[in-house]
């Protein structure tokens, strides 16, 4: 079994260094190589929590891009009721030439129905933009928190080097990777905050939606 998970701390190591960080891979797996087996699996739940960072970036992604084919599938819907609101203007038009109370008294009812969709169609409009707005926030959060459990690697990576007396730890400045964990923390409770704002604005647009839905 600690074989097994050595060699899995050990192929997250290689797979992180081929695959460079958001700032960059900045400790040498040359130097992490000198340290003993038992010290590189210490690194698996970091290595494992930058994975899985990247998988729920790219699981953004496709939200960010299914919630763009909503917009999409909106606006050609939105086109549809603009194109029934005119014909509805058209037809009162015709009828009020020809003077036709009865056709006048329907056509008025069609448009007033038209008026109601198309207004309908605008805010759903509205709604799926603001829904695209909030899965780009997702995927720049998602970015950032890939950033977020790098910089955690990092430390990790560079505290174990100096606790194991590696000759070349001398290198790496500990203070400094730390000071970029604090800059990508701040940064995604930044991103966070956006995305709450996002969220909530959307939740507000879909009510708005939905009421007039049962108008």
């Amino acid at each position: 079994m600690r074989k097994i998970l050595t060699g899995l701390a050990i192929l997250a190591l290689v797979y992180n260094g081929a695959s460079a960080g958001l700032f960059g891979d900045d400790v040498d797996l040359a130097d992490l190589s000198q340290l003993s087996p038992e010290a590189l699996e210490t690194f698996k739940d970091k290595e494992f929590n930058v994975f899985l960072m990247k998988v729920k970036h790219s699981g953004a992604k496709v939200l960010e891009n299914k919630a763009k084919n909503d917009l999409k599938t909106s606006k050609l819907t939105l086109d549809a009721k603009q194109q029934h609101f005119k014909s509805a203007e058209a037809d009162l038009k015709e009828a009020k030439a020809a003077q036709d109370s009865t056709r006048i008294d329907a056509a008025e009812k069609v448009l007033r129905n038209a008026n109601i969709e198309l207004a309908h169609a605008k805010l759903l409009i509205q709604w799926k933009e603001k829904e695209v707005d909030v899965q780009a926030a997702s995927v720049e959060k998602a970015k950032l928190a890939v950033a977020l459990a790098e910089a955690e690697r990092d430390v990790a990576r560079v505290s174990k080097l100096i606790e194991q007396n590696v000759p070349s730890a001398q290198k790496y400045n500990l203070s400094d990777f730390k000071t970029k964990l604090d800059k990508k923390h701040k940064e995604y409770q930044k991103a966070l905050g956006t995305e709450t704002k996002e969220i909530v604005e959307a939740k507000k647009l879909k009510a708005e939606y939905e009421k007039l839905s049962t108008q």
